[in-house]
């Protein structure tokens, strides 16, 4: 087995595992209110579909990167991550500022879930596809 045969390997899996974290993170609870016994997941709306599907698409891709490795794929894995990464964290000022506005309601007890910081951590993999790859491509052709 080449060298370049397991860089190949590896950013596919970078992409798959990454790809599932964001998956994972959207359908985790990103707001929870009164005292947990109410949540809500990222499917319930617009963006955590939005970043559901930006997940399904890495994973697809890494797969496809696995199969037949293509330095513009790597890096298009790469930048839809970084969009990712920018994405979730105006989320996550939006969602830190909504605790802030329910905080004086003394029965609502809103917080933020898991399922953001999950999305995050997903995106930080999916971006770190986007360093350069020291000619790991030169024989792929």
């Amino acid at each position: 087995m080449s060298v370049e045969a397991t860089r190949d390997r590896r950013g596919a899996a970078i992409a798959v595992c990454g790809g599932l974290l964001v998956v994972a993170g959207a359908i985790l609870p990103w707001m929870s209110l009164f005292a947990g016994l109410q949540r809500y997941s990222g499917m319930a709306g617009l963006y955590g579909r939005l970043m559901f599907a930006g997940g399904a698409l890495s994973v697809a891709s890494g797969v496809a990167i696995a199969w037949r490795p293509r330095e513009r794929l790597r890096y298009a894995v790469g930048a839809l991550g970084l969009v990712l990464v920018l994405f979730s964290g105006w989320i996550l000022m939006g969602l830190g500022a909504t605790p802030r506005a329910l905080g004086g309601h003394p029965f609502l007890i809103a917080r933020p879930g898991p399922g953001p910081f999950v999305v995050v951590a997903g995106a930080l993999a999916l971006a770190t596809l986007l360093l350069p790859n020291k000619g790991e491509y030169r024989n792929a052709h």
